[in-house]
């Protein structure tokens, strides 16, 4: 069986099916032009694929299934705060900051020093107090963050929903498949139903998002951390792709010496 890849709507064939703890089954399948890994009810039933997703983020999902999230998100707080202090420069005035699917609200009370940072997410509500405001419903920002968000997502249209509270930049993290070949990438720790993760990215499945929504798309300084910038001119071109290759020739140069 064959579907169409909700990003490119090339054609898809199935690659894995997994189980997750609650014997929930996700069948997973492989774009063949973009390389985008999802769940064939990310297609077909989007509304079953919200419920069986669901179950899986219970009261013991961040002790139990995700224990590294404090680690990751101390790595990220760097990234992110990097990339808000050179947006910085070019409105000193002053930037606000939307963290949507903010979760426990661990990174957004961490993000941002002199930034209005709001805090959204529509199924969470925050453990963790800062200098933020929560929101009931998102708002328009200069800098929207996704951290660990769009691998999550139920309805590819949310991509719309992200661009539209964005006035200039976007920083996406989520984790790539490109340099793991398949034969590996079914047992990859991404693949990760329990997670809740229904879709997997490529550097080439992203590059084909933010062109749909007019942004020039670069990945920075880790394969997890993606900027999107707000120009329609720009996002024609796949930069990524060349800093992908320069990327592998680093790490190539890294293990000679």
């Amino acid at each position: 069986m064959s579907l169409n890849c909700p990003i490119c709507n090339s054609p898809s064939s199935f690659f894995t099916s997994k189980k997750d703890r609650f014997l929930q089954e996700y069948k997973y399948y492989k774009c063949k032009n973009c390389r985008f890994l999802f769940d064939e009810d990310l297609v077909k039933d989007k509304k079953n694929l919200e419920i069986k997703t669901s179950k899986v983020y219970d009261k013991d999902y961040f002790s139990s299934v995700d224990s590294g999230w404090k680690e990751r998100g101390d790595k990220m707080i760097k990234v992110i705060n990097f990339f808000i202090s050179a947006f910085r420069l070019i409105k000193p005035s002053g930037l606000s900051i939307l963290d949507y699917g903010a979760g426990n609200g661990y990174v957004t009370s961490k993000i941002g020093k002199n930034e209005k940072v709001f805090y959204y997410d529509k199924y969470e509500s925050p453990t963790y107090q800062g200098k933020y405001d929560i929101l009931k419903e998102p708002k328009e920002t200069d800098i929207l963050c996704a951290v660990e968000l769009v691998e999550h997502l139920t309805d590819i249209k949310e991509w719309d929903l992200l661009s539209g509270f964005s006035k200039s930049f976007m920083i996406i993290t989520t984790e790539v498949s490109n340099g793991i070949e398949d034969k590996n990438l079914v047992d990859w720790v991404y693949v990760n139903p329990n997670a809740g993760h229904t879709g997997i990215y490529s550097f080439e499945a992203l590059f084909l998002i933010a062109k749909q929504h007019g942004y020039f798309y670069i990945f920075f300084p880790y394969k997890f951390s993606h900027i999107f910038f707000k120009n329609k001119l720009l996002s024609r071109f796949n930069f990524v792709k060349l800093e992908y290759f320069v990327y592998k020739l680093l790490k190539i140069f890294k293990k000679l010496i």
